[in-house]
């Protein structure tokens, strides 16, 4: 499942690297990238983790979670 993390106030690449890492240790997310001039951070994660899971992942690094939405590309 791929989804979209929306934070506040992610500042600079660096914290942006550093939260992608903290994510990618985490059992259950296969794959993530953040971009800090869009606030977000897309994922790709198993069926196993619930989108309260990824709120706390972020929490406990830190940042606030605005929502966690579902990534729709262009094939669905």
């Amino acid at each position: 499942m791929k989804k979209i993390i929306l934070v506040k106030d992610l500042c600079c690449e660096r914290c942006a690297r550093r939260l992608a890492g903290t994510l990618e240790l985490s059992e259950g997310i296969v794959k993530a990238k953040a971009v800090y001039k869009k606030n977000s951070i897309f994922v790709e994660v198993l069926s196993t983790v619930t989108d309260e899971r990824l709120r706390e992942i972020v929490t406990e690094a830190g940042f606030e979670v605005i929502s966690v939405v579902p990534r729709k590309g262009i094939f669905g």
